[in-house]
């Protein structure tokens, strides 16, 4: 069973947009925290007026401790939640493997893929800090400027140790997040992965004027290809059917906050690169990093990803939009499933 100090304060690495909503709401629950910023600046600016210049500057952070030293940040803390870009996530294991017990509970809140070596970001977490009984992974439909406004969500967290799910469960849960535990952590990653692969996939057909008929269609065989892939690793079906899962993929393939979305309409109409994309909205777009470790993958347990597939042909300007769309829909009939 774990045991931890209750008053002791909870680490969020990383200040970000997901980052500044789970710090408030946190501590709107009445948590100390500690949060973690790249930025020496926004550390500074958190101290000293309470808010987020950066990211979801109208949440009210005062009495949260802000600072650039990732040490300092987890230093006696009760537990660490890791929320960087999943690019980021390896150094911030590595920053707090030296600074932590080998019992203190961390959670990974980033979607994505390790992309230095194409692992799950759990098992590359494990890797640095050890102990892979006490790593969670969160994820679910949750969109930063929706948690900062109290707006009601849900995620499931999942552990090989339940009683750290569970732990996790009831320090983020509150009146307007419902969090579920699991035993599948492996599912849960690679949904949270994957389905940023399918938003921008599905923002491109809505950027080609494609529809919602066809949007519908990516998102229902888009979960086909995530069901195929979660499972040959070792994942659960119903992790897939779950908030990790279909909740997620939902949320991120039709809301107005997807970066992935946006990304897949950007491109369809401009055809712009990720690399000027993200240097014009200072933001990543997850689904095109994850997208050759997950295809990589899929190689290896021989799964087939057509939508991905197409996805890389597509970022890669090896067909059109059109082309894509018709090398889809001409595949060999075959049953549902």
């Amino acid at each position: 069973m774990i045991s931890v100090d209750s008053k002791a304060p909870v680490a969020v690495i990383g200040a970000g947009s997901f980052g500044t909503a789970v710090t408030w709401m946190l501590h709107q629950s009445g948590y100390a925290v500690n949060i973690w910023c790249y930025d020496p600046a926004d550390a500074q600016a958190i101290n000293e007026t309470g808010h987020n210049p950066s990211f979801l500057s109208d949440c009210d952070l005062s009495g949260v401790c802000a600072t650039s030293d990732v040490a300092k940040a987890v230093e006696g803390c009760q537990s660490v939640i890791i929320v960087t870009p999943s690019f980021a996530v390896v150094d911030a294991a590595r920053g707090i493997a030296g600074a932590i017990s080998n019992e203190t509970p961390v959670v990974i809140l980033s979607k994505g893929i390790d992309l230095s070596g194409g692992k799950l970001l759990l098992d590359a977490v494990v890797e640095e800090i050890g102990n892979r009984d006490r790593v969670a992974v969160l994820s679910g439909p949750n969109h930063a400027e929706e948690l900062s406004r109290g707006a009601y969500a849900g995620a499931t967290v999942a552990c090989s140790d339940e009683s750290v799910a569970e732990y996790f469960q009831n320090l983020i849960s509150n009146d307007f997040f419902r969090v579920y535990v699991s035993n599948d952590p492996v599912g849960v990653s690679l949904c949270g992965a994957s389905k940023n692969v399918i938003a921008i996939a599905c923002g491109i057909t809505r950027g080609a004027g494609y529809g919602d008929n066809a949007v519908s269609v990516l998102i229902t065989r888009g979960l086909a290809e995530i069901v195929r892939l979660a499972e040959a690793c070792g994942g659960k079906l119903s992790t897939c059917m779950g908030l990790a899962g279909v909740g997620d993929l939902n949320a991120t393939c039709n809301s107005l906050h997807s970066r992935n979305g946006m990304y897949g309409e950007a491109f369809a109409r401009e055809g712009v690169s990720v690399e000027d994309y993200e240097k014009r909205r200072h933001m990543v777009v997850e689904g095109a990093h994850a997208l050759e470790p997950l295809l990589r993958l899929g190689h290896e347990k021989g799964v087939e990803l057509p939508i991905m597939e197409m996805v890389k042909k597509l970022l890669n300007k090896d067909v059109t939009i059109e082309e894509a769309a018709a090398g889809l829909m001409g595949r060999e009939l075959t049953k549902e499933r």
